[in-house]
């Protein structure tokens, strides 16, 4: 039997949690889920790969796997995967993504149960820190993968460039998984 497709896992998972927007939140004591934008797509675009520059949407999240390799190596390379607990060799490994978020002058959204609609520079504030939301909540326990650690930078290149008249912040994302053979 081959092992699960991690990789494709965990970057699949990451676009479906970014294009659905939701993130757990405390309500009256107990938790539960909140939308950032609408689970339809119709404010936010989210794209897996860079689109060409005629196909974009505005604002638009876009995830770019940029690295992945192992993490450490267990002693002997013995691991149990799952509650199966089928012993199999494997190690810790991981994949780098990078996130941008691009806002135009012309994009807006309006947050659920908010009166006006965001533009620019206030957009852009409200996607980085929903973004950062969305990303530290995804479960993956639907995946095939086990997910022991996940790092996030924070949106640190964060600018405009006058002649495109765009906002954008990049971040960068570190997920490390079980990986079995």
């Amino acid at each position: 039997m081959a092992p699960p497709d991690h990789l494709n896992n965990v970057e699949r998972k990451l676009i479906d949690q970014l294009r659905a927007g939701q993130y757990k939140t405390i309500s009256g004591g107990s938790e539960t889920t909140a939308n950032a934008w609408a689970a339809d797509g119709s404010d936010v675009t989210v794209y897996g790969q860079f689109p060409t520059t005629t196909e974009t949407n505005y604002p638009a999240i876009i995830t770019e796997m940029v690295a992945n390799g192992i993490e450490t190596q267990f002693m002997g390379q013995k691991l149990t995967y799952g509650a199966s607990s089928t012993e199999a060799i494997g190690e810790l490994y991981g994949v780098g993504f990078n996130i941008y978020l691009i806002v135009n002058r012309d994009s807006s959204l309006t947050p659920t149960g908010g009166a006006t609609a965001y533009k620019q520079r206030r957009l852009i504030n409200y996607l980085m820190l929903n973004c950062a939301n969305i990303l530290m909540d995804t479960d993956f326990s639907s995946t095939n993968t086990e997910v022991d650690e996940r790092h996030f930078s924070g949106f640190k290149d964060i600018g405009y460039d006058p002649k495109l008249e765009h906002w954008v912040a990049v971040a960068s994302m570190v997920i490390v998984f079980k990986n079995n053979r």
